[in-house]
C-alpha cells in the first residue's frame, strides 16, 4: 500500500490491547480523531473515510504492513490488535470454522460468539496502571472483551461492565447497519476511556443528538469485588489460560481429552441447549438465586425478541437467538458455568441424561442445528459428540459406535410403486393439485417432506432414514418434517396427511411412471464438461466490451456450474441445492467459495419462470439438452460423452 508513511510519533501497544482501544490511545496522544489516525496509518481509503468494521476481526497483509509502517510496530504486533490472533483457539472468528472459508466482514455480522457491536469493560483496567502514559491516554480497551467467555478481570476481581451508566448503551455500542469500527470516529475531543454513545434529545420539537462523554473509568461505577475463593473467578482464568497461546493445550471435557477450540464450540452447544430448554436446567443450579435470576432474565428478553417477530408477521428461527450469548456479564458467566458443570461429568450416559432434559423441550430444528458441529470428525471434543451424537441420533455418529440407528417401524405399506418412483423434489403439479392450500409452511420445505413421506410408505422405517434414498440428507429431512409438525396443527395436520394419501394412490394408479432413482444414479457424478458448455453457448451473446447498454456476461465455469445444475434439476427434478455438481458429498458440511456463491445467487434468474436477458436463450439450449440426455438415461442408453466424468 504506497503512500503511507511513518507517524512522527506512536504509541507500543498495550498487552492484550485491541485496534479500536489503540487508534483511540494514539489518536488522543496525536490530538487527531480516530478517523484521520485512521486514514494516515492506511486503515481506510483517504477518499471514503470509514474506519470498516471488519478490521477488528483482521487486516489484510497490505494493510497490516502499511498499518505497522506508519505505526513503528512489527507486522506481528499490528496483527495481534485483531480477533484473528484467536483463531486457532476459539473457532468464532476463524474464517474456516464449520468447513467454509468465511470473510472476515461477514463474520462480525453473523457470528454471535463474538461483541463485534459493543465491549464488555472493567473500569480499573480503563483506569490504568499508574504509569504516565496511562494516566494521561488510559488503561487498554482489551481484545479479550469481545469474546462472550470473558466475563471477569482476573486482575481486579470483578465482573465485567456491559452498559454505559451514563446512557444506558452498550459500550462502544454499533448499530445495525452501522459500518463504522468505533462511534463518533471524527471527533477528536473525546478521551479513549469516555463513552461515544450518542443520546437523543428534544429541543423545540426538534431531536438532536449528542455525546454521552460519561467517564467508564469512574471507581464509582465498579461493581462489588469477588471473593479470592470465588469459583466464577477461578473458571474465568482457566477458560483465559485456554485462550492465551502457548498455555493450556488440553483440557477434559466429558471424560475425554480435547483441545481448546474444540472445547469452547463444547461450551457454545450447551449454552444454547440451556437457553432454548429454559428452566430445564435450573434443577442443576447450585443454590445460588442471583444465577438463576440472570439466566431467567436473559431467556425473557430472548423470548420477547422472538414473540416480537413472530407478530409483526415474519418467519423466525428460534434457535438463531438462543445461540446469542447475553452481553450482561453476569448472565453469561452463569449460563457458562453450568455448561461447564456439564462437560466436567465424566459419565457419557450421565451426560446423555442430562442433554436429554435439555433436548426435548428445545425448538424443533434445535437438532438440525446441532448436527453441524458433529459432522464428519466433530467440531466439538469427542465426548460430547458421543453423547449429544447418540441422544439426537446423529447418523454419522451412531453409524461409527455401531448403534441402530432407528427402530424399522412403520412397516412398507403394499404399493405398486417405489422409491424410484418419487422425484427428489415433489413435482410442481403435484404440490400445486395437492398442496397449495397449506400455506403455513414454505413449498420448498412442504415438498422436500412431502418427498420424505412417500419414501417412507415404500420402504418404512423412518422418513429420514427414506429420505436418504432419494439422496436428501438426514438433517435437511429432518428439519422439513419437524417444521411441517411444528407449524401444522390438528386440521392442517390431517390436510396433510390426507394430501400424501392422495399423492400416493395417484402413483399407484398410474399406468406410467417415470424412474426417478435411475436418473438420479446416472447423474450422480455428472455436469457438463467444457466441450459440452463451449458447443452450448456457441452463437450466444460473446463476452462484449465495457459500455452502458452492454454489460459483461460470464462464460465461464461459474456459469457451467450453474447450467449442469439447472440440467440436473431439470431431469431428475432434485432441489438445486442438493445437486451433486455443488454437493458432490452430501454428508459433509455445505461448501462455500466464489463459484457455489455464483449458483446461489444466478438460481433465481436462471430458474424463473419467464427468464430475461440472456437466460432466456440460454434456458431454450439448456432444455432441449436435458431432454435428450433424460430420453437417452431412460431407454437405457448405456454411455454418452462425459458419463464417466466426474463432477467439475
Amino acid at each position: 500500500m504506497t503512500g503511507i508513511r511513518p507517524l512522527p510519533r506512536s504509541l507500543s501497544p498495550l498487552p492484550g490491547e485491541s485496534l479500536p482501544g489503540y487508534l483511540l490511545r494514539l489518536a488522543h496522544r496525536l490530538d487527531l480523531s480516530p478517523a484521520r489516525v485512521a486514514t494516515l496509518t492506511g486503515l481506510t481509503n483517504p477518499l471514503l473515510p470509514t474506519i470498516p468494521a471488519g478490521r477488528l476481526h483482521s487486516l489484510s497483509p497490505e494493510h497490516a504492513e502499511a498499518f505497522a509502517r506508519a505505526t513503528h510496530l512489527s507486522a506481528e504486533e499490528a496483527t495481534a490488535l485483531t480477533l484473528i490472533s484467536f483463531a486457532d483457539r476459539y473457532p468464532p472468528v476463524n474464517p474456516a470454522f464449520s468447513g467454509r472459508q468465511r470473510q472476515n466482514h461477514g463474520i462480525l455480522v453473523k457470528e454471535n460468539w463474538v461483541f463485534s457491536r459493543s465491549s464488555r469493560y472493567c473500569p480499573d483496567c480503563l483506569a490504568g496502571d499508574g504509569s504516565p502514559i496511562q494516566d494521561q491516554h488510559g488503561g487498554a480497551w482489551q481484545l479479550i472483551w469481545r469474546l462472550p467467555v470473558v466475563f471477569a478481570c482476573p486482575l481486579h476481581r470483578r465482573q465485567l461492565q456491559h452498559f454505559c451508566p451514563g446512557c444506558d448503551q452498550p459500550a462502544h455500542h454499533r448499530a445495525t447497519g452501522q459500518v463504522q469500527l468505533l462511534t463518533q470516529p471524527t471527533n477528536a475531543d473525546l478521551h479513549p476511556v469516555h463513552c461515544r454513545n450518542v443520546i437523543a434529545t428534544t429541543h423545540n420539537d426538534h431531536t438532536r443528538g449528542r455525546v454521552c462523554r460519561t467517564r467508564l473509568d469512574d471507581p464509582s461505577h465498579h461493581r462489588p469485588a469477588l471473593p479470592d475463593d470465588s469459583e466464577l473467578l477461578r473458571f474465568q482464568s482457566r477458560l483465559l489460560s485456554l485462550l492465551l497461546a502457548g498455555t493450556a493445550e488440553t483440557i477434559t471435557s466429558v471424560g475425554q481429552p480435547t483441545d481448546p477450540a474444540r472445547y469452547f464450540v463444547d461450551l457454545r452447544l450447551i449454552c444454547c441447549l440451556i437457553a432454548s430448554s429454559w428452566p430445564a436446567a435450573r434443577d442443576l443450579l447450585t443454590p445460588a438465586a442471583s444465577a438463576a435470576q440472570a439466566i431467567d432474565e436473559h431467556v425473557r428478553n430472548t423470548r420477547e425478541q422472538i414473540d416480537t417477530i413472530r407478530r409483526s408477521g415474519r418467519t423466525v428461527r428460534e434457535i438463531a437467538f438462543y445461540d446469542k450469548p447475553p452481553l450482561d456479564s453476569a448472565a453469561g458467566a452463569h449460563l457458562l458455568a453450568l455448561a461447564h458443570q456439564i462437560t466436567s461429568t465424566t459419565s457419557v450416559d450421565e451426560v446423555r441424561t442430562l442433554l436429554r432434559t435439555l433436548v426435548i423441550p428445545a425448538p424443533a430444528n434445535t437438532s438440525h442445528w446441532t448436527r453441524q458441529f458433529l459432522a464428519g470428525d466433530g467440531h466439538c471434543s469427542p465426548g460430547l459428540r458421543t453423547a449429544l451424537g447418540l441422544e439426537i441420533r446423529a447418523r454419522n455418529v451412531m453409524k461409527e459406535l455401531g448403534v441402530r440407528c432407528r427402530p424399522r417401524s412403520p412397516r412398507p405399506q403394499p404399493v405398486q410403486f417405489g422409491v424410484q418412483h418419487i422425484p427428489q423434489h415433489l413435482l410442481p403439479g403435484w404440490h400445486a393439485e395437492h398442496l397449495a392450500h397449506i400455506t403455513d409452511v414454505k413449498p420448498q420445505l412442504l415438498r422436500r417432506a412431502a418427498a420424505a413421506r412417500l419414501a417412507q410408505i415404500c420402504v418404512g422405517g423412518h422418513a429420514t432414514e427414506a429420505a436418504e434414498l432419494l439422496g436428501i440428507p438426514y438433517y435437511a429431512s429432518e428439519n422439513a418434517l419437524a417444521v411441517v409438525k411444528q407449524k401444522l396443527r390438528d386440521h392442517a395436520s390431517d390436510a396433510f396427511g390426507r394430501a400424501i394419501h392422495n399423492i400416493a394412490q395417484r402413483l399407484d394408479t398410474t399406468v406410467t411412471r417415470t424412474d426417478y432413482g435411475k436418473r438420479r444414479d446416472a447423474l450422480k457424478t455428472w455436469s457438463l464438461s467444457p466441450d459440452e458448455w463451449e458447443t452450448l453457448i456457441a452463437g450466444l451473446p460473446e463476452q462484449p466490451h465495457s459500455g452502458p447498454t452492454r454489460p459483461y456476461i460470464d462464460w465461464g465455469d461459474s456459469k457451467r456450474l450453474l447450467a449442469s445444475v439447472w440440467v440436473w434439476v431439470r431431469i431428475t427434478h432434485g432441489e438445486h441445492l442438493l445437486a451433486p455438481a455443488i454437493r458432490p458429498n452430501l454428508d459433509q458440511p455445505r461448501p462455500g467459495g466464489p463459484l457455489i456463491r455464483h449458483v446461489h445467487t444466478r438460481w433465481p434468474f436462471i430458474s424463473a419462470d419467464q427468464p430475461a436477458g440472456h437466460y432466456t436463450a440460454l434456458r431454450q439450449r439448456l432444455d432441449a439438452f436435458a431432454d435428450t440426455l433424460s430420453a437417452a438415461i431412460d431407454v437405457g442408453v448405456p454411455s454418452w460423452p462425459g458419463r464417466e466424468r466426474t463432477v467439475r
